[in-house]
């Protein structure tokens, strides 16, 4: 591979690991919950980010590398993907829109296997499969939330009577919480790290380098910026004490983990806001309807953005080359 487009790609690469880890709302419930301090969950989240992305980042890689396309990919491809997905990440930053970076890669990497190879460059039992997952994996963490919740609930307020007993339930809970909170960062860093390097790793010599560096990129964006979003999201959709906090933890670090294991890239930022939606509705509580649809637009946007952006590009690249 030319050195130059090597060096562009790894920057590009590190640009959208820094940029996931800023976004990486993964440890908000547990600061939410004031058991521990932001700059302790930050610190914890970027630790379980790396590990998770170097230990067992290549499920997520060896979909997104070599099974969603059904040409080689080459130098170009990988260039592409990775600017493809950049441009839309500074573009949403620059507007304030949430959106999926599971999302963008895999429209990016849609977009340039039909310019290569037409629709048949492309493996759509592998893209139904990612889809699925995408639409079902919000819901499972709704759904789970809601049954653990109602489940647990239940059995607190049979068992835990007292101002004692509560407090200690709610203790408890936290301790629990953080150890939740670490296994989703874990899970989270293992299927994010992907996006960055799945299309990388495939032309590199030396793909568990590329995904340690990439991991360290992550944990560098959650540690530089992503202390803006942990603050900020835990409470945005809906109230959570720790016992609510922990439910909505198990769902979502559950959901990534077998996720990951099943090597489906998913969003982990959805897979939360299903699981916070569960706590409204298992609790009749007050839930941002509105931030909510702007979201699940968002969601719906960035797919067939970065689809345009990226076929867009393969088709200057085929003239260029």
């Amino acid at each position: 591979m030319p050195e130059g487009l090597l060096l562009l790609s790894t920057l590009t690469a590190l640009y959208i690991a820094w940029s996931i880890g800023a976004n990486d709302e993964t440890m908000a419930n547990l600061a939410g919950s004031r058991f521990v301090s932001v700059t302790a969950a930050v610190l914890l989240g970027a630790v379980m980010d790396f590990l998770g992305a170097v230990l067992l980042g290549h499920k997520v890689e060896e979909t997104l590398g070599h099974e969603l396309l059904r040409s080689p990919v080459t130098e170009v491809d990988a260039f592409v993907v990775v600017l493809s997905v950049a441009i839309w990440l500074t573009a949403a930053s620059w507007y304030g829109w949430p959106i999926s970076t599971t999302h963008s890669v895999v429209g990016a990497c849609i977009g340039v296997g039909v310019v290569k190879s037409g629709l048949f460059g492309v493996n759509w039992w592998t893209l139904s499969k990612i889809a699925a997952a995408w639409v079902l994996s919000p819901l499972a963490g709704l759904a789970s939330t809601v049954v653990v919740l109602k489940g647990l609930s239940s059995i607190v307020n049979r068992c835990a009577r007292g101002l004692v007993r509560r407090v200690r339930v709610t203790y408890i809970s936290a301790y629990l919480l953080l150890i939740w909170s670490c296994l989703s960062a874990f899970s989270r860093g293992a299927n994010d790290i992907a996006n960055a390097t799945a299309f990388l790793a495939v032309i590199h010599g030396n793909p568990a380098l590329v995904r340690a560096v990439c991991g360290l990129g992550m944990a560098l964006g959650l540690v530089t910026i992503g202390r803006r979003v942990i603050r900020s999201v835990g409470f945005s959709l809906s109230s959570l004490d720790p016992f609510a906090a922990l439910v909505v933890q198990m769902s979502v670090a559950l959901t990534m983990l077998i996720g990951t294991l099943a090597k489906l890239p998913l969003s982990g930022t959805h897979i939360l806001v299903g699981s916070i939606i569960g706590v409204g509705l298992a609790r009749g509580v007050w839930i941002d309807v509105g931030n909510v649809r702007r979201i699940f637009l968002m969601w719906a946007l960035t797919f067939p953005a970065t689809m345009v952006t990226a076929a867009a590009l393969s088709l200057v690249a085929s003239a260029v080359t």
